[in-house]
């Protein structure tokens, strides 16, 4: 069981390094961990020594993949991060506004448009006060 972790922590780390869409990803993965239990008892990194870096071997498994099919995994990517990138940057400027606003509201620092009437001296009141 425990070197079984081992092939799994070698196919994860080849994992993250592919560059392809999730259903190739999945196929490429699962032919080699199928390859790789034959090699179950070895630990991780007698199974590196034994087949090579992970990052050589992901290499290997990116050149029979479509170069069509890593451009388009690469733009998602790019994509995905560029939607986060300006979602945070929207928040920050909101929190921004907000912070700028609620310093303004502490100081007084606002302005607020009065007019003043005055007519013939008299008080006119609301209608509040005793008789």
């Amino acid at each position: 069981m425990m070197e079984e972790k081992a092939v799994h922590r070698y196919v994860r780390a080849v994992s993250r390094r592919l560059i392809c869409s999730k259903s190739t990803r999945s196929k490429l993965l699962d032919g080699l961990q199928q390859e790789l239990m034959i090699y179950s008892a070895l630990s991780y990194d007698d199974l590196c020594e034994e087949i090579g870096m992970p990052e050589q071997i992901a290499m290997q498994i990116m050149d029979n993949i479509d170069n069509k099919e890593i451009v388009r995994a690469k733009r998602k990517c790019y994509l995905a991060a560029a939607v986060i990138l300006a979602v945070f940057i929207v928040i920050l400027i909101i929190l921004g506004g907000y912070f700028i606003h609620s310093q303004q509201v502490m100081r007084n620092d606002f302005y607020v448009n009065e007019k003043n009437t005055s007519s013939t001296n008299r008080i006119v009141s609301d209608g509040m006060l005793d008789s």
